[in-house]
């Protein structure tokens, strides 16, 4: 075995152990593999390339199963580490038709797509499966929780008078119920973009990164997406009961990618202001504070940016890898 392969195993295993210490909720796979288990297995795409895709995973399917004893988690694995980096792989394929120049706008954007796009038909075909009873999916979902969550506090023998725990609870199950296919969705596709994201800036630190960073200011979707988000929000507000629950969350689902391409418009307006990280680091603390109000005005600042063309008319173009 050579001193790349043996690299690339052990990176597998490493990624594989990360993931089951965050299922066995141990305080470091709770901090560090809940998010990043896929790192490892990003780091070796982009510096090895991807012909060592499949010795990496085999590798963590492995160290999973044999940590572990169940063939069923190295099934989870394959498919919320391996599976969603295998589809970001393309980015490596996209990097070797540029050559030594940045991956492109496009090709980035069109790589983020396919991998929402099996999230939200995974989600779709799992919601539009599951044996839902008189009330419809939500209910059914809202019913799971319950079971799943029984700890979430019916009383509190202390609390204020006046306040109606049960009727808190109900309402809490059933914003969980409503929001959870969609951020299950996000979570499997943010986990993998930032491990990749991450794993290229470090390679990149470290002299390491088989390929350039790519113009992440220059991200763009292709207009078919946008017209399939369109498509999804009509739905979503025209369709009632389970047909216009699915159609909602598949709504949240695609308007990912509209996000990112609203975060790249602000990285390419930032690029032109003094103290640029100061702004950015002041932009990120107010969005991660009102998270549900800034994700819909960047789903619809990405989507203006591709009808008015924002940043190739009116901000002056600048390549890198922000």
């Amino acid at each position: 075995m050579t001193r790349t392969s043996t690299i690339a195993v052990v990176a597998g295993a490493l990624g594989a152990l990360l993931l089951v210490a965050a299922l066995r909720k141990s305080v470091l796979g709770v901090m560090v593999g809940a998010m990043l288990s896929p790192l490892p297995l990003a780091m070796v795409i982009f510096s090895f390339g991807v012909v060592y895709l499949p010795l990496t995973v085999f590798a963590g399917v492995v160290t999973v199963t044999v940590v572990s004893g169940s063939f069923s988690l190295a099934a989870v694995y394959l498919a919320v580490d391996a599976a969603p980096v295998a589809l970001l792989s393309r980015l490596g394929l996209a990097a070797m038709v540029a050559g030594s120049k940045p991956i492109d706008g496009a090709a980035l954007g069109r790589s983020v797509c396919w991998l929402v796009l099996v999230a939200f038909a995974a989600v779709v075909t799992g919601l539009a499966l599951m044996s839902a009873g008189a009330d419809g999916i939500e209910a059914t979902l809202r019913a799971r929780l319950e079971a799943i969550l029984p700890a979430l506090p019916q009383a509190t023998a202390g609390a204020e008078p006046g306040i109606n725990f049960t009727a808190a609870r109900a309402e809490v199950m059933r914003s969980m119920a409503g929001l959870l296919p969609g951020i299950a969705a996000w979570d499997w596709c943010l986990r993998a973009l930032i491990s990749v994201g991450l794993g290229q800036l470090l390679l990149t630190k470290m002299n390491l990164a088989m390929w350039p960073t790519p113009a992440y200011r220059q991200f763009a979707l292709p207009q078919w997406f946008f017209a399939l988000f369109g498509a999804a929000a009509v739905a979503a507000t025209a369709l009632k009961n389970d047909a216009g629950f699915i159609a909602g969350n598949a709504a949240a689902i695609l308007g990912l990618p509209l996000v990112l391409q609203g975060l790249a418009v602000v990285h390419y307006a930032a690029a032109r202001v003094r103290y640029r990280l100061a702004w950015l680091a002041l932009f990120y603390a107010v969005a991660l504070a009102t998270a549900n109000i800034f994700s819909v005005l960047l789903v619809g600042l990405g989507v203006m940016d591709n009808f008015l063309q924002i940043r190739a008319r009116y901000l002056t173009p600048r390549t890198g890898g922000e």
